[in-house]
């Protein structure tokens, strides 16, 4: 145990130090951007944190907000998951950028204890310090450890639950009880994050099955938890049945919209970005979604251990695994955009490591092993090294984006886009700016003509030039004229400032 501690201080140290190489105001795709503009909107509105304000002219509230904002009356609703904005804001409200990082940091310590946790909860015998080192090197948990992400803190969460059920189902019945219930309280908060945890869910339970039973009722004990985790969700539901009449979180709702296309088509799609293999450059992976290319140490899960040295729990494992593989695969909406490997299959990694671990605790102790363990460690952090440079170096380019709009637009500046991700690219500064996107040429128009009438002195156009920089027809019958533009190579933005001159 003491081993295992020294390398969690370790892997601590190292997220710290990783963490202050990166700039905290740029994201890695544009997925944290809105969670961002939902935190500081929690913050800036603690009586109505889930409300973001739709944008104003003169005293009119218009929708023009970007697909990724559900408009509901006077206000928009981030389309995202509800509970990791809110618990961040208070992070961010006291330590600025840097504390969006800490629920993420923290969410990945975590799992690599409950991956531990789990792998002794099985059987004792395990040793804590090989999963450890699997689950921190050779896996992406590292990775979206670094990132304004609830991936990490849900799933581990969801494995704790594992944990906590796998050791229910065995224990004696007040112990397995109380465990029970806490499983489901875990995975209550888990699906509140990402709701692919509900997959996990039903994925351990089923897989609980091969499990030797203790003194209590396994039905028991499946009954607790769903109830425990419908208390969890119960006030979610609540808010969302009273606030938009229907069932579904805007989350949710917008994800079932996407699998109203052709769903075998995307199968097939999901089965070629996630499970074909991906060559490699010397900078990483060319497809760095696909979930064995990044993290090829976990195919060790694959190598048969003999009987006489297996551990307990391996079925439990592998059927958890398969079955979160299939589940996330037959219902994913998306491929997931921008990642590390597939985002939605995380837990998918938390039984593969323990089953690697497995496989090198059963390895014949010589010096042959032990070259090819430390080339494979040698590969582990490569990999990671990878991985961290593509976060940096994504992170920086869209920094410039940030710099960028912050430069060219004052606080409380009137922005008019057709660009739908200029807002969760840029959101650390658009946040503190006035932005509405325009779909259209005619809504462009629209938007200008009020923005006239109401004499806004300065507005700024953002486009991008590989579209057209020309905004001729956005400013007829109005008052503007362009006084500046600058250029921005990342994604090639211009930034076309008009000046309001009727009557001068």
């Amino acid at each position: 145990m003491k081993s295992a501690a020294l390398l969690l201080s370790a892997f601590a140290v190292v997220l710290v130090v990783l963490a202050a190489g990166l700039r905290p105001d740029a994201f890695f795709v544009g997925d944290p951007g809105i969670k961002l503009i939902a935190a500081k909107n929690a913050i800036a509105r603690p009586d109505h944190p889930l409300d973001i304000p739709l944008p104003v002219i003169g005293r009119e509230s218009l929708p023009y907000v970007e697909p990724f904002f559900e408009v509901h009356g006077d206000h928009v609703h981030a389309v995202t998951t509800d509970l990791f904005p809110l618990v961040s804001a208070r992070a961010i409200q006291w330590f600025g950028l840097r504390g969006a990082y800490i629920l993420p940091a923290f969410g990945s310590l975590t799992l690599l204890i409950g991956c531990a946790w789990l792998a002794v909860v099985l059987d004792s015998r395990r040793n804590p310090a090989f999963v450890l080192i699997i689950a921190g090197l050779a896996t992406p948990f590292l990775f979206y450890g670094l990132e304004f992400w609830e991936h990490t803190p849900a799933v581990a969460l969801a494995t704790v639950g594992t944990a906590l059920f796998a050791a229910a189902v065995r224990a004696g019945r007040k112990a397995a009880t109380s465990m029970a219930a806490a499983a489901g309280l875990a995975f209550g908060v888990a699906i509140l994050l990402r709701p692919e945890s509900a997959l996990t869910f039903l994925a351990v339970l089923v897989a609980s099955m091969t499990l030797g039973r203790g003194s209590t009722n396994r039905s028991l004990l499946v009954g607790l938890s769903l109830i425990a985790t419908a208390l969890t969700l119960a006030p979610l539901e609540i808010y969302t049945l009273r606030h938009f009449g229907r069932v579904m979180p805007a989350h949710l709702w917008a994800n079932a919209g996407l699998l109203q296309g052709s769903w075998m088509a995307e199968r097939g799609h999901l089965m070629a970005a996630w499970f074909l293999p991906s060559g490699w450059t010397a900078s990483g992976p060319v497809r760095p979604q696909s979930f064995w290319i990044v993290a090829p140490v976990v195919l060790l899960a694959c190598v048969p251990v003999r009987p006489d040295v297996a551990r307990h729990g391996r079925r439990f494992l592998w059927t958890s695994a398969v079955l979160v593989l299939v589940l996330v695969l037959l219902t994913a909406p998306n491929d997931g955009g921008g990642q590390w490997t597939p985002r939605y299959l995380l837990f998918a990694y938390v039984p593969l490591v323990i089953l690697a671990a497995d496989a090198v605790e059963a390895l014949p102790r010589h010096a042959t092993t032990a070259t090819a363990l430390g080339l494979l460690l040698l590969a582990c952090v490569w990999i990671q090294r990878s991985a961290y440079r593509e976060l940096r170096g994504t992170k920086s380019a869209y920094g410039h984006v940030v710099d960028f709009v912050s430069n060219e637009v004052a606080p409380g500046g009137c922005i008019v886009s057709d660009l739908w991700w200029l807002d969760q690219i840029a959101a650390s500064a658009i946040s503190e700016r006035r932005l509405m996107y325009v779909p259209s040429p005619a809504d462009a128009h629209a938007v200008m003509q009020r923005l006239s009438r109401a004499v806004v002195p300065i507005v700024t156009v953002i486009r991008s030039e590989s579209e057209s920089p020309d905004v001729g027809a956005w400013r007829e019958d109005t008052c503007y004229v362009e006084i500046k533009r600058d250029r921005l190579d990342v994604r090639r933005l211009v930034a076309i400032t008009l000046h309001h001159r009727c009557g001068q």
